[in-house]
C-alpha cells in the first residue's frame, strides 16, 4: 500500500502542474490580446491621415473583434481573473475609440453583446460590486452616451441590462437591481433601455428570493413622498412590501413585452409573501391577488401554462383557501373541453401536481370529504379517458401530509377529522394495491403514525359518524391500533424503516408500557433489523434516524423518562443489548432525564461516575434499577464524557431543587475540561427563575400567615415577605446570563420575572429597558410596511412581560417599580407611534414626549391632566392584532398599577390613575353591543356581541374595587362616591357589589347613614344588563346582586349603630323582593312567627324591628298587642360548624343588648333552633318605642318654635357680641403691657 501511494503522489502532481499549464496558456492568450489592442490604439492615435474603411471592410472587424473578445472573457472568467477582464473591456474600448476618431465615427466596431458578457464573466469571479458598477458605468457613461464617440454598432438592448440585473441579484442588490432598472426606465435624461419578458423574470425573481431571505430595504423616496402629500394609505395595500413593489413594477411593461414565464415570477412574489405574511392582522391576500394577476393575465391575451397554475394553486394551498383550490381545478378541466375555436385565451390541463395541491388545499383546510372525493374524480376519470391523470403514491402521500400539517394547528376534535380523512385515503391506497396498482409506501405509512395520538383516537371513537374507521372502533386500546396498522405493513410487504417505529412509540404518549411493546415488535421484525444493520441502508436515513435501532430504543426512553418508569428504562436497554446494539449519548441522556423525573438525584451521579468506567457506579445502578451501563456501551465510547450529558443532570438536579448535587455535577465537569455551552446554560438559568419563582410563592404564603397571626406589625395592606431563597436563586440566573452571548427575548423574560419575584426590581427595570432597546433597534429595520415587526422577536415577547412585571408589583403592593415599568412602557409605546407615523409621513404630536410622564406624575400631588388620550395604543403600529395586544398600557395593565396602589395604601394614586382606564370602561358600554344597537347603526361595520362586552367588562371591574377599597381604608368617603358616580358614567352598568360594599361601609364609618341609603337607590336605579348562559352561574341565582348589597350595607349601617337607616334599607329591600321577609303567615293568631333563616345579624336585628312595626301598625290600636314572638333560626346547617347554630346565640346577646328594653328570648323546648319572646316584653318595647318617638318630635317642636320666635337668634347674637367684647378687652390690656414694658 506504501508502495501505491508514492506512486499516485507524483501523479497528482502532475496533474496540478498540468492544470497550472491550462490557466496559465490562457491567461498569456488573453495578456497578448490586451497588448495587441493597446499597440494598435497607440500606433493609430500616432497616425496623422484618417483611415478609410469600407463597410465590408468594418463589418469583418467586428464580427473578428466580437468572438476573439467573447472567447477571452470567458477564459479570463474560468480562471477567476477579473483584472484581466477588465483590462480586456478597457483595450477593447481604447482600440474602438482610436478607429472611431480616425474615420470620423464611420466603422463602430463593438457590439453591445461584448459588454453584456463581460459583465456576466466578471460577475462569475470574486469581484466585487464596485468592480462590476464600474464596469456599467462604462458601458452607459463612456461608450453608451451621445457625447462620447461612436463605438458601438446598436443601441444598448435588454440583454446588458439582463446581466447586470442578473449580476445584482447573485449578490442580493435588491434595492440596487430596482434603482437601477428604474433608472433606465423612468430617467428622461441618460441612455434609456427597455426591458423584456426576461428583465421582468430577473426582478421579479430577485423580489421573491428576498423575502425568503428576509431581505429588507429602506422605502423609496416615491413612496414617502406619496404619504406625506395625501396622507393616505392605500388599506388595500399588501404589507409585504415586495409585492407592493412587483406591481409597481408591472404596469412599467406593455403586454408585449410580458409572456407566461414573467408571471410565472410575479406569482412566485405572490407565493412567498401568502407564505411568510400569514399572521393576523399583517396577513397579505394571497388569493386575491393570485387571481387579479390571472385577470390581468386574460386581458393581455397571454394563456397560462400548467407550471403557473401549480404556482396559484400553491398559492390557494399556502393560503388555506380551498374554494379558490377547486374553483381553479373546475376551471382547468371545463377549459379543456371548450371548442377551438373559443380558446382565444385558456387554461390547460391539470396534472398530477395540480390536483395533488388541490387536494391539499382541502385537506389542509380540514374539508377531508371534498378531497376525497376529488380523488375519486381522479380515478373515475383515469379509468374512463387515457388522457386523464391517474392519481399515484405521491398524489396520495401529499394528501395525507396535508392532513398531518393541519393536524398541528387544530384541536381535538378537528385532529380526529383529520386523522379520519388520512385514514380513508389509506384505505384507497390498500385498495389500489389489490387492484395492482400504486399503493401505499413506507412514507405513507409515517405519516399516518405522525398523526396518531390518544386525544385523536378517543375523539374519533365517540364520534357518531357511519365513516367512522372500523379497525379504530374495534379497539380499545390505543396501542392495538398502532400494532395493527403495523401489521398491515407487513401483509402488503411495505418496509418498515427507524422512522415507522420512531413515529409509532412517540404517537403512544405518555404511555410507557405501550412504548415498549412497540419497541419489542421492532427488534422481532427481522426485515427492518437485517436493512438497519446494513450501511448502505443507514445512509438513506439522514440525522438520528441513521443510528437505526438505537434511535427506535431512544424514543422509547424519551417516553420512559418523562414518566420516570426506570422499569421500562431497564427493559429498553435489555431488549437493546439482546440485538448486540449499544447505546449512545442520547440514550445516557435520558436515563438521566428519567431519574430527574424520579427525584433521584443520587443515582445520576453515580450514572456520571460509572460513564468514567468506574465498576462500582455500575454495580450501584444494576442493584437499584437492573441497568448495566458499561455493557451496553461500545468500548470506544469509554469514558463518555460529554457537556450535554452533564448539563441534563446539572437541570434535571435544579428542578428537584437539589442544588448540592448540581454543585457537584460542574465541579465534575471543571476537573474534566468541558465548559457549558450556550444552550445548556440557558437552560440552567431558566430552571433558577423557576425555583426563585416557586420561592417566593413560599415566601408570600408565610408573610400571609405572619400578617394573620399579627396583623398590626406590617405596613397598611401590603404583605412584605423576607426574600431569602429567591433572592439568591435570582442573583444566580442575574449572574449566570452574563455569560450568554446575545441572549433572546425567550431567555430574558424569565429572568426579569425572577428579579421582580425576588424584590430586584431595579435588576429587572435594567432587563426590561435592555428589551426596549432591542426592540427599538428591530423597528429601525423596518421596510416601511411593517413586515419585520411581525418577526420581531422582542416585540412579541415585551406585552406578555409587562403584564407579568405588573402582576408581580400588583401582588405585593409595590407602586414605585410599578410606576417606573409604566413610564419604560409608555416610553417604547410613543416611540412605536411615532416611528409609525413617520414611515406614514404623518407629523407626531407634541405632547407625545409628556405622555410618557403621565405615570410618574401618579406618585407626586400633581393633578391628572383633563385631556388625558383615549384608548390610542392600537396606533401603536398595526401590532395590536399581531400581538394580540398592544405595546403600551392597556385596562388591565392600568388595573394592576391600581391594585398595586391599593395594596400599598396610596389613595393618591389611585385617584390618579382612574382616568387613565376610563376608556378602557367606556369600551365595554352595553350600548355598543350590537344586540342594543339601533339597526341602522349596525351597518357597515361590526360590533360586539353583549356576551364579549361583558367578558371584557368582568376582567377590568376589579379596578374599581381596588381603588374603593383604598379609599376606604384611608377614610376617603368623598373620593369613594366620585370614583363610583363616575364608573357608573363610564360603564353604563352598576359597579361591582364589593365596591359599593366598600363604599358604604366608609360612609357608616363617618356616620352618613342618608348618603349609605342614596348610594343603594343610585345603584339600584341603573337597569341591569342581561347575563348570557355563560355569564350565569348557580352561585349568582343564590346570591344576587341586590340581596349582597342590602346585605352588605345593612351589615355597615349596623356595625355603626344607625339602626333606623339600617332598618329602612330592610324595609326597601324587602318590599322590592331582592331580602326576604320575615314574617311569616300562620294560622294560630296567638303567636307571630318570625323566619331569619340565611340572614346576618345585622338583617336579622332590621328584619325584627321592621316586622313589629309593620305589625303594629296593622292593628287599630297600638297598645293592644297580644301575641308571642317565635323567631326561627335554624339548627346550623349551613354554619361554619355543622349544627352548631351560631345565628341563635347572637340573637339572642342582639335581644338582650340593643333592644331596650331589653327582649327576654327563650329557647322552645324541643326545638333548639327556635326563640320565643313573650308578648309582656314586646308590649315594654313598643312604649319604649312611642315615648323615645314623642320625645324627638317634643324636642323638634321647640326647635322649631326657638327658631320661629327669634329668641334662638338672639340668644346667638348675644353670645357672639359678648365674645367680641371680651376679645377686645384682652387685646386692649396686652397691648398697654407692651405700651409700659
Amino acid at each position: 500500500m506504501a508502495k501505491k501511494k508514492r506512486s499516485l503522489e507524483p501523479k497528482a502532481t502532475k496533474d496540478e502542474s498540468r492544470s497550472y499549464n491550462v490557466n496559465d496558456a490562457l491567461i498569456n492568450a488573453c495578456t497578448s490580446l490586451v497588448y495587441f489592442l493597446n499597440n494598435e490604439a497607440d500606433s493609430l492615435n500616432t497616425l496623422d491621415n484618417q483611415l478609410q474603411l469600407s463597410t465590408e471592410t468594418a463589418e469583418s472587424i467586428r464580427q473578428v473583434l466580437e468572438m476573439v473578445l467573447v472567447q477571452a472573457v470567458r477564459a479570463a472568467s474560468e480562471v477567476g481573473d477579473f483584472v484581466l477582464i477588465n483590462k480586456l473591456i478597457h483595450a477593447a474600448v481604447g482600440y474602438a475609440t482610436a478607429i472611431a476618431h480616425k474615420t470620423n465615427n464611420t466603422a463602430p466596431l463593438l457590439t453591445p453583446r461584448i459588454f453584456g458578457e463581460v459583465i456576466t464573466s466578471i460577475s462569475k469571479t470574486k469581484a466585487s460590486h464596485s468592480k462590476v458598477k464600474s464596469l456599467w458605468n462604462l458601458f452607459l457613461n463612456d461608450v453608451a452616451s451621445d457625447s462620447s464617440p461612436t463605438i458601438l454598432s446598436s443601441a444598448p438592448s435588454s440583454y446588458e441590462l439582463n446581466a447586470m440585473l442578473t449580476s445584482l441579484s447573485e449578490r442580493n442588490k435588491v434595492s440596487a437591481a430596482l434603482t437601477l432598472y428604474r433608472r433606465m426606465v423612468e430617467d428622461e435624461v441618460g441612455v434609456k433601455i427597455e426591458g423584456d419578458a426576461y428583465t421582468a423574470s430577473i426582478l421579479f425573481g430577485m423580489l421573491a428570493d428576498s423575502i425568503s431571505n428576509g431581505g429588507v430595504r429602506n422605502t423609496n423616496d416615491r413612496v414617502a413622498n406619496n404619504y406625506a402629500a395625501d396622507d393616505v394609505i392605500d388599506e388595500d395595500a399588501s404589507p409585504c412590501w415586495q409585492w407592493n413593489e412587483a406591481l409597481g413594477l408591472l404596469d412599467t411593461f406593455s403586454s408585449l413585452q410580458l409572456n407566461n414565464f414573467a408571471y410565472a415570477a410575479l406569482l412566485k412574489v405572490n407565493e412567498r409573501a401568502t407564505e411568510v405574511y400569514c399572521e393576523a392582522g399583517m396577513r397579505h391576500n394571497g388569493v386575491q391577488c393570485a387571481m387579479s394577476v390571472l385577470e390581468r393575465m386574460k386581458t393581455d391575451s397571454i394563456s397560462p401554462d400548467v407550471i403557473t397554475c401549480s404556482t396559484l394553486m400553491t398559492t390557494f394551498d399556502k393560503g388555506r383557501n380551498w374554494k379558490a383550490a377547486v374553483t381553479l381545478l373546475n376551471a382547468m378541466e371545463a377549459s379543456s373541453k371548450a371548442d377551438e375555436t373559443d380558446k382565444k385565451w385558456s387554461l390547460p390541463l391539470p396534472n398530477t401536481f395540480t390536483y395533488a395541491l388541490a387536494i391539499s388545499a382541502c385537506a389542509r383546510c380540514n374539508k377531508g370529504e371534498l378531497a376525497l372525493s376529488i380523488l375519486d374524480q381522479m380515478e373515475t376519470k383515469a379509468s374512463s379517458d387515457e388522457t386523464s391523470v391517474e392519481p399515484n403514491t405521491w398524489v396520495y402521500n401529499a394528501a395525507i401530509a396535508a392532513c398531518s400539517e393541519s393536524n398541528q394547528q387544530s384541536r381535538s376534535k378537528a385532529k380526529a377529522a383529520n386523522l379520519l380523512t388520512a385514514l380513508k385515503i389509506l384505505e384507497k391506497m390498500e385498495k389500489l394495491t389489490s387492484n395492482g396498482s400504486n399503493g401505499p409506501d413506507t412514507v405513507s405509512y409515517n405519516t399516518i403514525f405522525s398523526l396518531l395520538d390518544t386525544a385523536s383516537f378517543n375523539a374519533l371513537k365517540e364520534m357518531n359518524d357511519g365513516d367512522a374507521m372500523s379497525q379504530l372502533k374495534r379497539h380499545d386500546r390505543f396501542a392495538d391500533v398502532v400494532i395493527d396498522l403495523l401489521d398491515s405493513m407487513r401483509e402488503h410487504g411495505i418496509s418498515r424503516d427507524a422512522i415507522t417505529y420512531y413515529n409509532a412509540i412517540m404517537a403512544c404518549g405518555l404511555d410507557s408500557q405501550d412504548a415498549l411493546e412497540i419497541f419489542r415488535l421492532c427488534i422481532y421484525d427481522k426485515q427492518f433489523i437485517e436493512t438497519a444493520t446494513v450501511k448502505d441502508s443507514q445512509m438513506q436515513l439522514k440525522g438520528r434516524a441513521a443510528s437505526g435501532v438505537v434511535f427506535v430504543a431512544n424514543a422509547a426512553l424519551s417516553v420512559a423518562s418523562i414518566t420516570g418508569d426506570m422499569s421500562v428504562v431497564s427493559e429498553v436497554i435489555t431488549d437493546l443489548s439482546s440485538i448486540g446494539a449499544k447505546m449512545n449519548s442520547e440514550s445516557i441522556r435520558h436515563i438521566v432525564r428519567a431519574l430527574g423525573n424520579i427525584g433521584d438525584c443520587e443515582m445520576i451521579l453515580a450514572l456520571l461516575i460509572c460513564l468514567r468506567g468506574q465498576d462500582f457506579a455500575n454495580d450501584l445502578m444494576k442493584e437499584r434499577y437492573s441497568i448495566d451501563v458499561l455493557s451496553n456501551l461500545s468500548e470506544k465510547s469509554i469514558p463518555m464524557i460529554e457537556e450535554e450529558i452533564y448539563s441534563a443532570a446539572i437541570t434535571s438536579s435544579l428542578r428537584h431543587d437539589q442544588l448540592g448535587v448540581a454543585d457537584q455535577v460542574l465541579l465534575s465537569m471543571k476537573k474534566n475540561g468541558l465548559t457549558l455551552n450556550q444552550n445548556s446554560l440557558k437552560e440552567i438559568i431558566l430552571e433558577y427563575c423557576r425555583m426563585a419563582i416557586d420561592s417566593s410563592k413560599d415566601e408570600f404564603k408565610i408573610a400571609r400567615l405572619m400578617k394573620r397571626q399579627e396583623p398590626d406589625v406590617t405596613v397598611h395592606g401590603i404583605v412584605e415577605p423576607i426574600y431569602i431563597t429567591s433572592l439568591a436563586r435570582a442573583q444566580a440566573a442575574m449572574a449566570m446570563l452574563k455569560g450568554i452571548e446575545h441572549p433572546s427575548p425567550s431567555l430574558l423574560s424569565p429572568v426579569a420575572k425572577a428579579c421582580c419575584a425576588a424584590g430586584l426590581w431595579q435588576e429587572a427595570r435594567s432587563i426590561v429597558r435592555r428589551m426596549h432597546r432591542a426592540a427599538i433597534r428591530e423597528l429601525q429595520h423596518d421596510t416601511g410596511s411593517l413586515s419585520t415587526i411581525v418577526q420581531g422577536e422582542f416585540l412579541a415577547e415585551l406585552p406578555r412581560l409587562h403584564r407579568s412585571l405588573l402582576k408581580y408589583c400588583a401582588k405585593g403592593g409595590n407602586i414605585t417599580p410599578a410606576l417606573n415599568f409604566a413610564d419604560d412602557i409608555q416610553f417604547l409605546a410613543s416611540k412605536i407611534r411615532q416611528h409609525g407615523k413617520s414611515l406614514r409621513g404623518l407629523k407626531t404630536r407634541e405632547e407625545e414626549t409628556d405622555m410618557v410622564l403621565l405615570s410618574s406624575r401618579l406618585s407626586m400631588d400633581i393633578e391628572t391632566p383633563d385631556n388625558v388620550p383615549e384608548a390610542d395604543f392600537s396606533d401603536s403600529g398595526a401590532l395590536y392584532s399581531i400581538l394580540e395586544r398592544p405595546i403600551g398600557l392597556t385596562g388591565q395593565d392600568w388595573k394592576l398599577i391600581l391594585i398595586a396602589a391599593s395594596r400599598g395604601g396610596h389613595w393618591k394614586v389611585c385617584v390618579g390613575t382612574l382616568p387613565f382606564i376610563r376608556p378602557y370602561v367606556k369600551e365595554t358600554h352595553p350600548m355598543y353591543a350590537r344586540e342594543l344597537a339601533p339597526t341602522e347603526s349596525n351597518r357597515g361595520r361590526s360590533r360586539p356581541s353583549l356576551a364579549r362586552l361583558n367578558r371584557k367588562y368582568d376582567r377590568i371591574a376589579r379596578a374599581l374595587t381596588a381603588a374603593i377599597l383604598c379609599f376606604e381604608a384611608r377614610s376617603q368617603y368623598a373620593w369613594a362616591i366620585r370614583a363610583i358616580d363616575d364608573w357608573i358614567e363610564w360603564s353604563g352598568r352598576r359597579p361591582r357589589k364589593e365596591a359599593v360594599a366598600s363604599a358604604c361601609r366608609v360612609l357608616a364609618k363617618r356616620y352618613r347613614g342618608q348618603e349609605v341609603i342614596n348610594l343603594v337607590a343610585r345603584v339600584m336605579s341603573i337597569p341591569e344588563v342581561e347575563l348570557t348562559d355563560d355569564d350565569a352561574s348557580d352561585d349568582d341565582l343564590d346570591y344576587t346582586y341586590e340581596k349582597a348589597l342590602y346585605t352588605e350595607s345593612i351589615n355597615a349601617l349596623y356595625k355603626r349603630g344607625m339602626y333606623e337607616e339600617a332598618d329602612q334599607l330592610y324595609a326597601e329591600g324587602a318590599a322590592n323582593g331582592h331580602l326576604p321577609w320575615a314574617v311569616m303567615e300562620d294560622c294560630d293568631p296567638s303567636t307571630l312567627k318570625l323566619d331569619l333563616h340565611g340572614m346576618s345579624i345585622a338583617v336579622a336585628h332590621s328584619a325584627i324591628c321592621v316586622s313589629l312595626q309593620k305589625e303594629t301598625a296593622r292593628s287599630s290600636d297600638g297598645s293592644v298587642w297580644d301575641k308571642d314572638v317565635v323567631i326561627i333560626t335554624g339548627t346550623g346547617r349551613r354554619s361554619g360548624e355543622r349544627f352548631r347554630p351560631v345565628l341563635t346565640t347572637e340573637l339572642q346577646k342582639m335581644l338582650q343588648g340593643q333592644f331596650v328594653p331589653s327582649l327576654a328570648a327563650s329557647a322552645v323546648p324541643g326545638n333548639k333552633g327556635m326563640l320565643k319572646v313573650p308578648r309582656e316584653d314586646i308590649v315594654a318595647w313598643f312604649d319604649h318605642q312611642r315615648r323615645q318617638k314623642r320625645e324627638r318630635l317634643l324636642a323638634v317642636a321647640e326647635a322649631m318654635r326657638d327658631i320661629t320666635s327669634g329668641d334662638r337668634l338672639e340668644r346667638a347674637l348675644m353670645q357672639s357680641s359678648n365674645r367680641l367684647e371680651r376679645a377686645l378687652r384682652q387685646k386692649y390690656e396686652n397691648v398697654d403691657e407692651k405700651a409700659q414694658q
